[in-house]
């Protein structure tokens, strides 16, 4: 009876917890990114971000993203974030969101606009 008790609860919290990633961090699927709509901001390392630069972003590498939340981020627009990989974006989303009580949205780096 404890078993199911306890599979019950362990299920449960699997769900709240995959929502709960959804709601920090949302994936972009548009072709085109209105300039107005968003900050863009590049999670990428310096090198990856010259190398393959996206339009419009400001490269702020994760390691560097703490200071500059403190410091200078006064965005009120929505937020996209450039990255190589989905757990930077998560642990830059959960950054951004102590700041700003709004969902971030993320784009690999391989996509880019086509209006841009």
């Amino acid at each position: 009876m404890g078993l199911i008790y306890g599979s019950v609860v362990i299920l449960v919290l699997l769900i709240i917890h995959h929502y709960y990633e959804k709601m920090i961090l949302k994936p972009y699927h548009q072709q085109f990114i209105p300039g107005s709509d968003f900050c863009i901001i590049d999670i990428r390392d310096y090198i990856s971000a010259y190398r393959s630069p996206y339009p419009g972003a400001e490269n702020i590498p994760l390691s560097y993203l703490p200071r500059f939340l403190k410091e200078s981020f006064d965005c009120p627009k929505q937020v996209l974030l450039v990255t190589d990989d989905k757990r930077g974006a998560k642990l830059a989303a959960k950054m951004i969101r102590k700041k700003r009580h709004k969902s971030v949205y993320y784009i690999h780096s391989g996509r880019r606009p086509s209006s841009l």
